[in-house]
């Protein structure tokens, strides 16, 4: 069956909800098939395939969780959307873990709507608008990796999640670069798993930890370091502002074969470094699977599994978590500890944690220190959601320092 990259399946036992979702994307350019019974849409997606699947949760016959295993058992690669206003944490955590690419919270507004379509699918017409979607430019930045089909990656005991397709990609990319090139060039958001990923490294090629750390001042070394050891070799190329090729070229010199190098990258200005491919990991916000693990791993060590009441889950989900990992775990432990008698998390302490702790800033920004420009994007962000009253008086500060 031939994907085809404009056609969208939307699936709503609300007809007047699916007809408009259909309008408003034929308007931008997409073809859209529409049914309200989940059951129709299962058989149709027996013999047809698409882009991307739209669909609520809350349906009869099947409801989302049903509804996305048999499509995942059909098209396991294929992305869904969950759109919906009635899930609770556990509903949330279940179809993410499942593989859903996104859980948005109805009612939608037509921007977010056309900007998540544009991650996954390609309209076949010009937009009714002459302004081309937000999503257009992230889905065109957005790196995957393809999956070899040659030697699967070993999935076993892993510290990486697994849950998203977006991770798995990664994961497979990873292996492949180091088996073949014995390294790679590994380009980390800022936040990122970084710890993990370097774990899951040493654990399929046997080596020893802790991994050899080095940056691009420090590069001239005694061969004799490496006698007698099997460790990985890591150089953070992240700030370097020089051409590193030809230093990195006789760095690789040095070592012994037994030793792969890891060359990190910043997202922004990643490139194959000399011969070692070049591996993308994909924001964690483009990954609500990986997300869902992450935050049940934590949830389990400091709380409870379902600590989250269902207006945190939605906020934990979809909130874009420019810090990533990092951000992510810090935000979950504060929020755990502004009332360790009461361990359910609310949408509100949760958006404070978040707003307490740091994230990522865009380096076009100045005039103001680096964690009061933190607090005060993440306030505007707050604000747009509906949660003014959030941490007002940082975001005051910030703004007025």
């Amino acid at each position: 069956m031939a994907s085809k990259n404009d056609e969208i399946l939307i699936v709503d036992d609300e007809p007047l909800y699916a007809e408009m979702l259909s309008s408003t994307l034929g308007e931008e350019g997409y073809r859209c098939k529409v049914f309200t019974h989940s059951g129709e849409a299962v058989e149709w997606l027996g013999k047809n395939t698409c882009a991307l699947v739209l669909t609520d949760f809350t349906m009869p016959y099947l409801n989302g969780a049903e509804f996305v295993q048999k499509v995942k058992e059909r098209h396991p690669n294929l992305p869904i959307v969950i759109i919906s206003g009635q899930m609770n944490t556990r509903d949330l955590l279940q179809v993410a873990n499942l593989g859903v690419s996104l859980a948005l919270e109805k009612p939608l507004d037509k921007a977010t709507l056309v900007e998540c379509v544009g991650r996954y699918a390609k309209p076949s017409a010009p937009s009714a608008k002459a302004v081309p979607a937000q999503g257009a430019k992230q889905g065109a930045a957005k790196v995957r990796q393809k999956q070899s089909a040659d030697v699967p990656y070993p999935a076993e005991h892993l510290k990486t999640s697994q849950a998203s397709e977006d991770i798995r990609a990664f994961l497979q990319s990873l292996w492949d670069a180091v088996r073949a090139h014995n390294g790679a060039t590994l380009a980390l958001p800022l936040g990122g798993e970084l710890e993990l990923i370097v774990s899951d490294v040493e654990q399929w090629f046997g080596l020893e930890a802790p991994a050899l750390r080095l940056s691009p001042s420090m590069m001239k070394i005694d061969p004799k370091t490496f006698e007698g050891t099997r460790t990985l070799v890591i150089l953070d190329a992240r700030y370097a502002i020089d051409d590193l090729h030809e230093p990195i070229a006789e760095l690789r010199g040095m070592l012994p074969k037994e030793m792969p190098l890891i060359v990190l990258m910043r997202s922004d200005n990643a490139k194959p470094s000399g011969d070692l491919p070049l591996v993308v990991l994909p924001p964690l916000a483009q990954r609500i699977g990986d997300i869902a693990a992450y935050s049940r791993t934590i949830l389990e060590r400091v709380a409870e599994r379902d600590a989250l009441l269902p207006d945190a889950a939605r906020l934990l989900l979809n909130y874009p978590w420019p810090g990533n990992y990092y951000e992510l775990m810090g935000a979950l432990r504060r929020a755990v500890m502004v009332d360790a008698t009461n361990l359910k998390i609310d949408a509100k302490s949760l958006a404070s944690a978040i707003a307490s702790g740091h994230g990522a800033a865009s380096p076009a920004i100045s005039g103001m220190s680096m964690e009061n420009y933190l607090v005060a994007a993440q306030g505007r962000w707050f604000e747009a959601k509906g949660c003014a009253d959030v941490n007002a008086a940082a975001r005051h500060a910030a703004w007025t320092t």
